[in-house]
């Protein structure tokens, strides 16, 4: 079931499949490739663990842990759109990559799985797009094995009152025109994630909805002068 929130991300990240890692590198100043080479490290999948990519858009974090499991461990991501998981899944197995991933079309808030099944699960800048973060964190731990990691990177807004005046501008200026120039998609995805990007939550709010959900010790990471918070935690 859908709600109008749901409706409105899924119609706006269909039509912009083939462009979004574009778009992502542009939002994150290139900085994306390390910031999930960090939630890999932070993760530390077993060569045979099973994991979980929520939201996984086109594949480039579920990319990244299929090349750290071997051909007994397995990736699968799961997102609401589906022009977003062909474009993963075509890309991965262009790759080589294929075999160690497959794809899920669901939402966050309903994952079609078992509890305790996954060595853990991940949500990559995506967190401010479901429609309940809380259900989505709920349903990511009931899916996760005890001992295993429940991690979020997403977007935030940084501390430096100085980068803040540069980076606003760009999100809600330069970023959308420049989408505007390219169509009225971009413009409007690119707009869309300015906005949601100011509206986004602290890694300290993150944590605690992470903890309510039973899970400890979590902790908060702000990288690339805080842009992004990178938010994990434990399942008892």
């Amino acid at each position: 079931m859908f709600d109008a929130k749901a409706r409105y991300v899924r119609g706006l990240f269909a039509k912009v499949p083939l462009e979004y890692d574009i778009l992502l590198s542009l939002l994150s100043f290139l900085q994306d490739k390390r910031w999930r080479a960090y939630v890999v490290n932070r993760v530390r999948p077993s060569k045979d663990q099973r994991i979980l990519d929520v939201a996984t858009g086109t594949g480039l974090l579920a990319a990244d842990f299929a090349r750290v499991v071997s051909r007994t461990g397995f990736v699968v991501g799961v997102d609401l759109t589906l022009s977003m998981l062909k474009t993963a899944r075509w890309r991965l197995q262009a790759k080589g990559l294929g075999e160690r991933v497959d794809w899920v079309l669901a939402r966050a808030e309903s994952l079609p799985f078992r509890d305790d099944c996954f060595g853990s699960a991940s949500i990559s800048l995506a967190l401010r797009n479901v429609s309940n973060a809380q259900l989505t964190f709920r349903e990511m731990s009931r899916a996760t094995s005890p001992g295993g990691i429940v991690i979020s990177l997403d977007f935030a807004r940084p501390n430096n009152r100085l980068f803040q005046v540069f980076y606003y501008d760009y999100l809600l200026g330069l970023f959308p025109f420049f989408g505007r120039m390219v169509s009225r998609a971009w413009g409007r995805t690119l707009s869309y994630l300015g906005r949601s990007i100011l509206k986004a939550r602290t890694g300290e709010q993150i944590a605690n909805l992470l903890s309510e959900e039973g899970l400890i010790d979590a902790v908060s990471v702000p990288l690339t002068a805080g842009i992004v918070c990178a938010v994990y935690a434990k399942k008892q």
